[in-house]
């Protein structure tokens, strides 16, 4: 029915094998920062310049879900141990996930979603994200998964500051994450690199 490029997990964050089902389509998503991504990357460049945050479009939440202004926070005492806060990026086109996110019932917090990054879709190499799926046509896809909801214009306007709207499946749509090293092409069986080093 469709047919796409993705981008998946780099070698050191790979993107798991499983099966799963895909539920909800999130038009202008939140991007809740995982936190081993805020400890290990973020944590460290707040530390030399709160201010970092606010050029991403990252809120910083407290313990109760409330905005806390980052200038307000002595980064210094903070560790990977002593982190209180959940960082939230703003929804919009600047959005890592784009203005899509599909969300599937995997254990793993692996899901599909847009990019702000489009370019990378004419890379060979497309081994780039921390394990989660980004998909080459989120519009065309959500067409099908939700129809009659998808307003490309307004998805397109890139609206600042947009609440996240949730859409249900009617039908979870099952989903199979496969690593294959060869495929059949045509009439020929054609070999892929082992980025993940999973052939013994």
């Amino acid at each position: 029915v469709l047919d796409m490029k993705i981008v998946a997990g780099k070698p050191a964050t790979k993107t798991p094998r499983f099966s799963a089902y895909l539920h909800q389509v999130i038009f202008y998503p939140y991007w809740h920062v995982p936190r081993s991504i805020a400890i290990n990357e973020l944590l460290p460049r707040c530390k030399k310049n709160p201010h970092v945050l606010n050029s991403m479009n990252i809120q910083v939440l407290n313990s109760n879900g409330t905005v806390v202004d980052p200038g307000s926070i002595n980064w210094s005492k903070l560790s990977k141990k002593n982190f209180p806060y959940t960082l939230r990026q703003s929804t919009g086109c600047d959005n890592a996930l784009g203005i899509i996110k599909f969300n599937l019932t995997s254990p793993f917090s692996v899901y599909l979603h847009d990019t702000n990054l489009k370019s990378v879709f004419a890379s060979q190499k497309r081994y780039l994200s921390h394990g989660c799926i980004r998909i080459e046509k989120p519009i065309e896809l959500a067409q099908i998964l939700v129809p009659g909801k998808v307003d490309s214009n307004f998805l397109k306007s890139c609206s600042k500051g947009q609440k996240p709207i949730t859409e249900a499946v009617k039908e979870p749509v099952p989903v199979f994450v496969v690593y294959m090293t060869a495929d059949v092409v045509g009439m020929q069986v054609q070999y892929f690199p082992d980025i993940y080093n999973l052939r013994q």
